[in-house]
């Protein structure tokens, strides 16, 4: 399986990652943590997380974030669109889809 990471959502990883971490360290690195296992979580199992449109979600637990990505069956692989504050408006990152 394959995997990509859209540079916008690089963006907003390192974005959210230092604004936690300005915080404090631990907390920073929780995030990051909490990102690096919802990863883990959609490779391991991509079809398992709701479907929204031609996307799917997955919603961490710790943090008010989503992260939005399209699974490719046919190539196997995942395309990371989108690590999404949940106060954020929602369709921002729709210029995204490939």
């Amino acid at each position: 399986m394959t995997q990509e990471l859209h540079p916008k959502a690089e963006i907003e990883l390192l974005e959210a990652a230092r604004w936690y971490g300005d915080r404090s360290v631990q907390a920073g690195n929780h995030f990051l943590a909490a990102i690096e296992f919802a990863f883990g979580v959609i490779l391991e199992s991509p079809e398992r997380f709701q479907r929204v449109g031609t996307v799917r979600v997955y919603r961490l637990d710790r943090f008010p974030y989503k992260i939005y990505y399209q699974w490719d069956d046919a190539r196997q692989h995942v395309r990371f669109l989108c690590i999404m504050h949940n106060r954020r408006r929602p369709e921002y990152w729709r210029n995204r889809l490939g």
